[in-house]
């Protein structure tokens, strides 16, 4: 299985794209990673999905956005306006290697960044299916989830002191956690993003929630206005590999993904 790296211009600068397969006319996916710890604990799974959509002809190209993984910059430079133009950055460069149609594969915060810039990214881009792997479906519960990482790191160091980082971020700070420095604008930047209300799907969602027996009301609520034609929705028992180390393959999940993209 061919695997190639290229390193393309974007808004701020150099961002890395690693390719499985051949590229040519006709269809390839793009894949909108997770963001922070999730992204490297993702990255084995994600590298064998794009390995099995590729040996089936869909050759898949995974974006490190602008700051994170191999690209240039640091993530602290970024923001979620930023990154969109990282992902129609690399759709050019996709339609430049000669690919008619793009499908947009998001996991977890790329799912996120997906939905919200619904819009914006079918006008860019030539997108004919959208595929999901448990999005994130609010940027400021996902921020109050990460920052709950400092404090429990602060408590482990010793520390009872119960500290509201968010203020400190808002007052100037940048706090590291998890080795990721935050600061107000990048913050504020996920922070503002959700699924629109009354999103309208331009192209077909196959959303997968994984790790779950059951479909959440939360995720319910999301999609309750949206016509039965232009989504499929599923739960999957899996492991929750953007929480995990060492999950380097999920087997199971490899055709379902592909036959969601297939309906």
């Amino acid at each position: 299985m061919a695997i190639s790296g290229h390193f393309i211009a974007s808004a701020r600068g150099r961002i890395f794209l690693s390719v499985t397969g051949q590229l040519q006319s006709g269809r390839a996916i793009l894949c909108l990673p997770p963001l922070f710890e999730e992204m490297n604990l993702s990255r084995a799974v994600i590298a064998k999905q794009a390995q099995y959509f590729a040996a089936h002809g869909l050759p898949t190209c995974v974006l490190d956005y602008y700051g994170t993984g191999d690209s240039e910059g640091n993530v602290n430079e970024a923001t979620a306006q930023v990154w969109l133009e990282d992902i129609i950055a690399a759709g050019d460069w996709l339609r430049q290697q000669g690919v008619q149609e793009i499908v947009l594969w998001g996991v977890r915060f790329g799912g996120l960044i997906l939905l919200h810039f619904q819009n914006a990214l079918h006008d860019a881009l030539p997108v004919n299916r959208q595929l999901l792997w448990k999005p994130v479906t609010a940027g400021k519960l996902y921020i109050s989830q990460f920052l709950r990482l400092k404090q429990a790191s602060t408590i482990l160091n010793g520390s009872n002191d119960k500290v509201n980082w968010r203020q400190r971020i808002a007052d100037g700070d940048s706090i590291e956690v998890a080795g990721y420095p935050l600061n107000e604008p990048l913050v504020r930047s996920i922070e503002a993003l959700e699924v629109p209300a009354g999103l309208a799907p331009l192209s077909h969602i196959g959303w997968l929630e994984l790790g779950a027996t059951t479909i959440t009301p939360g995720v319910q609520r999301v999609t309750s206005s949206w016509p039965a034609s232009h989504y499929c929705l599923d739960a999957r028992e899996s492991p929750l590999f953007w929480q995990t180390p060492e999950t380097f393959t999920v087997p199971a999940l490899y055709p379902h993904s592909l036959a969601m993209l297939e309906e």
